[in-house]
């Protein structure tokens, strides 16, 4: 990944600002698709692993649709990279991980999970800029401190046992390197939807025993429910990762994991809506404080990336570009100093 030093001059702003408002509108949009998703995941009942082996297989089917459509290459081409290699396994078992976690944990354990990830996501010291790290680890510690509040005031006792504790870490910790591995490997230049495509692959594969004996007990009713939110969460999630893989380079990890806070956000109103959860007054000023600060990171650490190194956008067009077509780097140093991490 690479920037131009503080003395070579900017790109052209009409193209920077193209490329930044396609990144932020992919990250934002995958977040909104993501709360979808989560949603559909309580409308539908049964085994957990027959529809993440839906979601699964669905998805790996559609995405390798999209890339038949889009003349891109064969998704197999990503296992010629370690990188590709590790963004798929890392993100498939991500993939299980948090269908267990979000049907199966108390909703605080798992709301703590998801409201921490753009904090953990800092650690892989990704360059996004000052603001847009504030902006990340803000949002953070606003929706733990909404969290907080709705689980120490709610009339339920929540246990929270080490096991749930467990799950939870797991999850962040595969969740966070699942997109840096992923925005590596596209830095590399490996597809983004092929890493979607293999990262269905792996969930189908790793689910598919357990989804055959959940599916051999259930019956007729529970069956179609566990398919028919397994349809909503494979396309609407593989559509989301698609964008979500694609922009990573362009807005950095630290900045996609806070669009999560918009995905809580999304999550959590489907509830009051469709479900009838009860809300208090600070948990919606922390959630939509939250959000907004992962909006905030969004833009601001688009804009830094992309100002610096405008070629980070390439992979938003998710298919291939001649170079004459590619996002125009006017006025980068035609070799310019490796953005290390730091």
């Amino acid at each position: 990944m690479n920037h131009p030093s503080a003395a070579e001059p900017a790109p052209d702003d009409s193209v920077l600002s193209r490329s930044e408002r396609r990144a932020v509108v992919d990250v934002l949009g995958a977040a909104v698709l993501f709360a979808v998703c989560n949603v559909a995941w309580r409308y539908g009942h049964g085994s957990t692993f027959v529809i993440v082996f839906g979601r699964g297989a669905l998805g790996a089917g559609l995405a390798w649709a999209i890339g038949r459509r889009r003349g891109l290459p064969p998704w197999r081409e990503v296992l010629q990279s370690r990188m590709g290699i590790a963004a798929i396994v890392v993100s498939g078992v991500g993939l299980v991980a948090a269908g267990t976690m979000f049907r199966t944990l108390d909703g605080p354990v798992a709301g703590l999970a998801l409201a921490c990830t753009p904090a953990v996501a800092m650690l892989v010291r990704d360059k996004v800029g000052g603001i847009a790290a504030a902006a990340a680890v803000g949002s953070s510690i606003a929706a733990v401190a909404g969290i907080t509040h709705a689980a120490l005031s709610s009339d339920e006792a929540t246990h929270v046992g080490l096991v749930a504790i467990a799950v939870a870490v797991v999850f962040v910790g595969l969740e966070v390197l699942s997109m840096r591995f992923s925005q590596l490997a596209v830095e590399e230049g490996v597809d983004a939807t092929g890493i979607v495509t293999g990262t269905m692959v792996v969930a189908a594969v790793v689910t598919f025993p357990f989804a055959a004996a959940a599916e051999a007990r259930a019956g007729t009713s529970t069956l179609l429910s566990a398919v028919g939110a397994a349809l909503v969460v494979a396309v609407l999630g593989t559509v989301g990762r698609l964008f979500r893989t694609a922009a990573l380079p362009a807005a950095g990890v630290p900045a996609v994991a806070a669009s999560s806070q918009v995905t809580a956000f999304g999550t959590a109103l489907g509830g009051v809506v469709l479900f009838s959860d009860t809300f208090s007054t600070v948990g919606v000023v922390c959630a939509v404080l939250a959000a907004g600060l992962g909006v905030a990171a969004v833009v601001a650490g688009t804009r830094w990336r992309l100002s610096r190194d405008l070629a980070l956008a390439e992979a938003l067009e998710l298919r291939p570009q001649p170079a004459a077509e590619r996002p125009s780097s006017a006025g980068l140093a035609p070799e310019p100093e490796a953005l290390e991490p730091g």
